[in-house]
Formats: structure tokens, C-alpha cells, sequence
């Protein structure tokens, strides 16, 4: 892919003090490059031997710049040639974190379509993994998730409607909202599985019917040990991948 004349004048990137080596030096100018936003999600880079001759520099350096960037998931190879520019999310399992934070650590841009913001009746499994009695009504927020405008999952939470009457209110960051209303997760357990699209969420998302998808269900309680919310989501598989730290 030919590079445009944007593209043409970036400014080559400054010398590296630490003496590293050109790889890893011109790795770090173009992540930094993607994190400032210079080709949005889903864009297509310029072919590595667009930037090799543009920049006087040896094939295989970008090349090797090109295989750090995906191997930290910053960009993925279609079709064996060309390469395009993923907001793909790293879960850490250490902690519950909530989309809006993990995109933003990537360099993206957050943002919602909503589906529903209801108080509502629960299904039996709702009912039972929040522990609600008979009766008890839940808040309900049904939405697909974006980011820099690409959908990339479909998220459904349930909270108790003691803990939030006003669903409504719930306008970006569901954990914000809480966490300004006192309501702070002590603990979480998170399940994760897989599953092909099904041609219905296809339809209301935007995705691939029978592409391979994420799932996710994550059960988050209070400090004192009550229920605060499920949430079920489902997540495109080339954009979101699991992050485990290990300590001894």
C-alpha cells in the first residue's frame, strides 16, 4: 500500500540515548505514532517496504518493528500481506477493570451504542447469581461497545434496582457512575468462553454471523460482600485478548 502524502512527511524519529537497537527504536516511534492517533482503528498501514524506502532504512528492521507491534496486539496481518491497526483490549486478570479504562490505556477513543437503560423484571439466572429475592427488580443495560467508532462487542448488565433506580443516569463509564454514587467492587469472578456469532447479535452489532467471539461473564460484589452486578458481553475475538501476571 502506497503511503499518502500525510504519511510522506512524518518526521523521522528522534536518536535514541539509551543506544538501542534500530528495531526497537523504530518499533517505539510507531507505536507511538498509533497511540497519537495517526491512522485509526481498522485503517490499513503503508506496507513495510513503503516505510523502509521512505525512512532509508533496511527492509528487515521494519519488518521486525512491524512483528513487535502485533505481537503487543497494536496492529494484526490480514491476508498474509497486508497490516491494519486493532484496539485490541488486554484483560488483566489481577483486578476487574472496566472497558472505558482498558480502552483508554490502548490510546483509543471509549464510546457506546445503547440498546437499553430499564428497570426491568430478572430471568431466573439474573436472579440467582445476584441473589435476589422474589419480587426484586434489576436494572438493565443492554449496549454495543465501540472503539474509535469501530464495534468491537455487545455488553448486557444487571444490577440490583435498590442499588441503581436510575439506570438512565449511566451515560458512559457504568464503574464511574457507581464508584460517584459509593458503590465500590471488592472482589469479582470472571468466566470466559467461546462461541460463534449467532446471526440475531450479526444483525444488532454489525459483526460477522458465525465469526469466533469472546465470551465473557463477569459476577462483580461489594466489600461487605453483596452482589453489584453481572455482566455478560461478548467481545470479537481479533480484538480482545487475555492478559495474565503471575507473582511469587
Amino acid at each position: 500500500m502506497l503511503m499518502n502524502d500525510s504519511e510522506l512527511r512524518l518526521p523521522l524519529p528522534p536518536a535514541n540515548k539509551a543506544n538501542k537497537p534500530s528495531e526497537i527504536q523504530f518499533f517505539n516511534y510507531l507505536k507511538q505514532l498509533v497511540i497519537a492517533g495517526q491512522w485509526k482503528a481498522d485503517d490499513y498501514l503503508p506496507a513495510p517496504s513503503d516505510f523502509a524506502r521512505h525512512y532509508n532504512l533496511m527492509p528487515s528492521i521494519v519488518q521486525t518493528a512491524f512483528n513487535m507491534l502485533a505481537q503487543e496486539c497494536w496492529i494484526v496481518r490480514r491476508d498474509g500481506v497486508n497490516y491494519q491497526i486493532t484496539p485490541k483490549i488486554n484483560q488483566p486478570i489481577t483486578h476487574p477493570t472496566g472497558f472505558s479504562e482498558l480502552i483508554r490505556a490502548r490510546g483509543f477513543t471509549p464510546n457506546s451504542i445503547w440498546l437499553k437503560r430499564e428497570i426491568c423484571t430478572p430471568d431466573r439466572e439474573v436472579q440467582w447469581r445476584l441473589d435476589l429475592d422474589n419480587g426484586e427488580k434489576i436494572a438493565r443495560l443492554e449496549r454495543i461497545r465501540l472503539a474509535n467508532d469501530v464495534a468491537i462487542g455487545y455488553e448486557c448488565s444487571s444490577l440490583p434496582a435498590a442499588l441503581l433506580p436510575e439506570p438512565q443516569l449511566v451515560e458512559h463509564s457504568l464503574y464511574t457512575c457507581l464508584a460517584a454514587n459509593q458503590l465500590t467492587i471488592g472482589r469479582a469472578v470472571e468466566e470466559v468462553g467461546a462461541e460463534m456469532c449467532n446471526p440475531a447479535m450479526a444483525i444488532q452489532c454489525g459483526f460477522t454471523s458465525g465469526q469466533a467471539m469472546l465470551r465473557l461473564t463477569r459476577v462483580a460484589y461489594l466489600a461487605d460482600g453483596r452482589p453489584l452486578e453481572l455482566t455478560q458481553s461478548y467481545f470479537r475475538s481479533d480484538y480482545y485478548h487475555y492478559e495474565v501476571e503471575l507473582n511469587r
